[in-house]
């Protein structure tokens, strides 16, 4: 995975504004810099926490640091991320169930949110999925949003979800990556009828920015919300 810095930017030791930060807890990169990646993940106060792969920076040569969200783009796909979600589902349950942090029962066919193509059922293979805490409800919520953009955006073409919120038990079994989106929720994998998948991609990517990833793969599109920019190829 590659790192390629968006504007001239602080590589810092925390999230802290870099007004905050003494001389030794930041790094100032150029723009157009790139380096490999190891590892990135979504950090608090639209930061990014990365670890560089094959250089240090710093008086400390430190290769962990936290950089303003908006400033960067990941390219690249992270290790072992092939995912093949085609589980069938038991046939979808008509009994009402519980979310984390809500007092409501929901229902399978109920939409997401209010006037959304996207149901419950989507978001949790048939009930199979259901999430275990609010902030993977708050996440499912999120990208639905979203996957209703994108849909007005396609021209209204049916999607079909292939998949959505995956616990760690389930991500492992179909091959997602370690810290994949799927396990907070908001990320969905699918298809667009009549569209191609790289030209869903193709579509999406200027008009997602970023706020978040968009993958491509023979068989489908993947978006997330992650909160900055990341794009790879699956490669199959």
């Amino acid at each position: 995975m590659k790192l390629k810095v968006r504007n001239d930017t602080f590589f810092k030791l925390s999230t802290k504004q870099s007004s905050e930060l003494g001389e030794a807890e930041k790094v100032l990169v150029n723009k157009d810099t790139e380096f490999e990646v190891h590892s990135h993940a979504p950090a608090e106060n639209n930061h990014v926490k990365v670890a560089l792969a094959d250089a240090t920076l710093g008086p400390e040569k430190r290769n962990t640091w936290y950089i303003f969200s908006d400033h960067i783009a990941i390219q690249g796909n992270e290790p072992n991320n092939r995912p093949d979600d085609k589980e069938k589902p038991s046939p979808e349950r008509t009994d009402g169930f519980k979310l984390p942090g809500f007092e409501s029962t929901f229902y399978l066919s109920n939409p997401i949110i209010a006037n959304s193509k996207f149901t419950w059922a989507d978001a949790t293979k048939n009930g199979t999925r259901i999430p275990v805490s609010k902030e993977i409800v708050e996440g499912i919520i999120k990208i639905a949003k979203a996957m209703d953009e994108v849909n007005t955006l396609l021209g209204n073409k049916p999607i079909i979800v292939n998949s959505w919120y995956r616990d760690p038990v389930t991500n492992q079994r179909v091959g997602g990556a370690s810290a994949s989106r799927h396990l907070s929720g908001d990320a969905v994998d699918f298809v667009v009828e009549g569209i191609h998948p790289f030209d869903v991609y193709d579509r999406l990517d200027p008009w997602w920015g970023n706020r978040g990833g968009i993958a491509s793969a023979t068989v489908f599109t993947h978006i997330d919300a992650r909160g900055y920019s990341a794009r790879w190829d699956y490669g199959f």
